[in-house]
């Protein structure tokens, strides 16, 4: 077993710029720095997407955002509207919070439709 390099560990990583109080200084700066180290991906807030797209165009970073975060209450057709928005924006990974009550309530029909409604945008 070899052991990896900085560069194959850092495409392990999805740098994660969610908090709730980060400002878009703060997002900017996560940016250059996901930048930087060439991680994976970028996880920002749906607002953020283009902008995000915008500062790693040319970059190997992708882009992700989240739909129906944090909790997954969100309507089905709020999640799909909130995918499509992202992926006109430039996310090209989709992090998904399922509906948690439907996950406690075993409703599980409800959980595979949802996630089918977000796997089909």
């Amino acid at each position: 077993m070899t052991t990896p390099s900085k560069t194959e560990i850092a495409k392990m990583i999805d740098h994660s710029l969610l908090h709730p109080t980060m400002n878009d200084q703060a997002l900017k700066e996560g940016i250059e720095l996901a930048k930087s180290y060439h991680v994976a991906s970028v996880c920002i807030k749906p607002y953020a997407v283009k902008m995000a797209a915008d500062m790693l165009q040319g970059s190997d970073v992708m882009v992700c955002t989240v739909v129906g975060f944090p909790h997954g209450n969100s309507r089905v057709d709020v999640k799909v509207f909130e995918t499509e928005r992202a992926i006109d924006d430039g996310a090209v990974e989709i992090d998904m919070v399922v509906n948690t009550g439907k996950v406690l309530s075993e409703d599980w029909e409800y959980v595979y439709e949802e996630i089918a409604a977000i796997v089909g945008v």
